[in-house]
């Protein structure tokens, strides 16, 4: 079942140019039901954001008021050297 999603905006949208802001969204089902997520911020405006993540190895999209949604830190990882 997917989350609810609000209705596309059709102005003042900013679209991710580079690397996708990292997010934590909370999605609401329409049982009621709710889940936080990693995601990110693949478009924006004042008020609502679209933003992606991976649920059973399947990307999904769907836009959300701006108060669902929060920054996360992605560590940096230590690249390894061989011998």
């Amino acid at each position: 079942m997917p989350p609810l999603s609000l209705p596309a905006p059709t102005s003042g949208i900013t679209e991710t140019s580079s690397k996708a802001p990292p997010l934590w969204v909370d999605l609401i089902y329409t049982d009621g039901s709710k889940q936080t997520v990693k995601a990110f911020a693949m478009a924006w405006t004042n008020s609502l954001v679209r933003v992606q993540w991976v649920e059973f190895s399947i990307a999904r999209e769907a836009w959300v008021d701006a108060g669902a949604v929060r920054r996360r830190q992605i560590e940096e990882r230590q690249r390894h050297r061989d011998g």
